[in-house]
């Protein structure tokens, strides 16, 4: 059985990244609940920035979710292309969807997280779904007709299954206009890795 442990949030994008990279690249680690009183104090101990995910392997310690999907691209020699250019744009993509595409959607998710629909800030919703739309130009762009945006299953597909996932579990759909990057979510929900890692409560 794997010493890996992950301190984990389930509908964190960062963290559901990071259980993908870990299913597709065949590690196994011990999920913890970082919202359990008891478990709280023990993983900010580990980390300065006091966010999840926190993976421990060891003696090694690592609490950035992007650092985390470098080291396991590392260990299995995956998640990662061989061609520079390739790593680049894997690189790339990988922080478009941390810095533009997550603040996009944070406000539609943060809107209607544990609010009645009647307290909807329609407006802050609505804001959220046009910046997230924008987005996309960029990625069906970077996709084309490619399956994957690398030629293999790489960082973004970690990425954006998670942000894409939660999207369309807060009802925020990718338009028909972009019919390559919804060709390529199904593809991404229909792989093993998207049931075993996904937030329970969005998946049924």
């Amino acid at each position: 059985m794997s010493s890996w442990i992950l301190y984990d949030k389930p509908e964190c994008p960062f963290c559901w990244k990071v259980r993908l990279a870990l299913y597709e690249t065949g590690q196994e680690a011990r999920l913890v609940d970082s919202q359990s009183p008891e478990q709280r104090p023990v993983w900010q101990a580990l980390t300065p920035k006091k966010t999840v995910p926190v993976l421990v392997d060891g003696d090694r310690l690592i609490y950035e979710s992007n650092v985390i999907l470098e080291y396991l691209a590392d260990l299995p020699g995956t998640l990662l292309p061989t061609a520079p250019a390739d790593r680049i744009k894997a690189r790339l993509i990988n922080s478009y969807s941390d810095t533009v595409i997550g603040p996009a959607l944070r406000e539609v998710i943060f809107e209607k997280r544990g609010k009645p629909e009647s307290e909807w800030d329609r407006a802050r919703i609505q804001a959220g779904v046009e910046a997230f739309e924008q987005a996309l130009d960029y990625l069906a762009d970077q996709l084309g007709n490619s399956e994957f945006f690398t030629g293999q299953y790489s960082l973004p597909e970690c990425a954006l299954t998670a942000r894409f996932g939660l999207a369309e579990a807060y009802g925020v759909a990718i338009p028909e206009r972009f019919t390559n990057l919804q060709e390529w979510f199904a593809r991404m929900k229909a792989r093993p890795s998207y049931r075993a890692t996904a937030p329970r409560q969005l998946i049924g």
